[in-house]
């Protein structure tokens, strides 16, 4: 009897088959069709491929734009002293002083 209380149906199997992915290959396929030679690319592929060079991301030879790395570094320059104009501001003058009295002046009205 108790069997058949504590019967536990057989697992499924799946059939899995793993794939072999070469970097190197799909570096040389996506190579191939940048420069519009025949290679083996999907269509959504080559339009990958072909709207990153547009964009200019990469240059001809797949390696990152010199323009785009110069709007790259203009951009951390200016964050950069965005940020050190608020560190001034907020620990080397008396403007979070003076508009921490003021809050709490209008509070306690």
């Amino acid at each position: 009897m108790g069997i058949f209380m504590f019967h536990r149906p057989e697992m499924p199997k799946f059939n899995y088959i793993p794939r072999y992915y070469n970097p190197e290959k799909e570096a040389l396929e996506k190579k191939k069709a940048a420069l519009g030679l025949d290679s083996q690319l999907t269509d959504s592929e080559k339009l990958r491929v072909k709207m990153r060079k547009s964009w200019g991301r990469t240059g001809e030879d797949g390696r990152p734009n010199k323009k785009a790395s110069s709007f790259k570094m203009m951009r951390y320059s200016i964050i950069f002293g965005i940020s050190a104009f608020l560190i001034y501001i907020i620990f080397f003058t008396p403007f979070v002083e003076n508009f921490i009295t003021m809050f709490l002046k209008l509070g306690g009205k």
